[in-house]
């Protein structure tokens, strides 16, 4: 009896390593590359789970499922394909505007208005506190001279959002920042 058993488990494990072998076969008898990979992954699943190896009648429809894999992963592929074509693009377009957003933006604004004092005080450490008549504040961040003479003065905008209080007619002119 026992050698019956270990016969018929013989017969048994070369139909099995038989039809694993012919699986092999046809998976590699497939030409494109991942339609053969999916051929390949299929049997090892129906392998490892220890389902019945299927018979060669069964080998055009695993075919047929790996082929359909296939062409769903290369749509895939293609959709990421243009997704990456399109978020370079994306970049390309910010970077041809990378760095002439503040022209953009200055080129609208104003860069320089004249002004009109109201009032000036010196404060601690020699900076000055201007008052224009339009009511806006303005304080010296700067540690330049700067000549009072005349009564045509000018801001300016400078570069990294600075601006200069200068007058007219001379080359000084000092930093400034707004306070009010």
């Amino acid at each position: 009896m026992h050698k019956l058993f270990i016969g018929m488990a013989a017969i048994a494990f070369s139909a099995t390593s038989f039809a694993q072998q012919s699986g092999l076969e046809a998976c590699a008898e497939i030409e494109d590359s991942l339609e053969r990979l999916v051929c390949y992954d299929n049997l090892a699943k129906k392998t490892q789970s220890g389902e019945k190896q299927r018979q060669d009648r069964e080998l055009p429809e695993q075919a047929r499922k790996g082929k359909q894999k296939a062409a769903e992963m290369r749509e895939k592929a293609q959709e990421r394909r243009e997704q990456a074509q399109q978020s370079q693009k994306d970049t390309e377009r910010a970077s041809d505007r990378f760095g002439f957003e503040h022209k953009e933006r200055e080129e609208k604004e104003d860069e320089r208005i004249n002004v009109t004092l109201a009032e000036r005080e010196e404060g601690p450490y020699g900076k000055w506190r201007i008052t224009l008549k339009n009511g806006q504040v303005w304080k010296q961040t700067d540690s330049g001279y700067f000549s009072w003479e005349g009564d045509a003065y000018y801001i300016e905008r400078g570069a990294l959002n600075s601006f200069f209080f200068g007058r007219e007619g001379s080359n000084r002119r000092m930093r400034v920042q707004r306070v009010k």
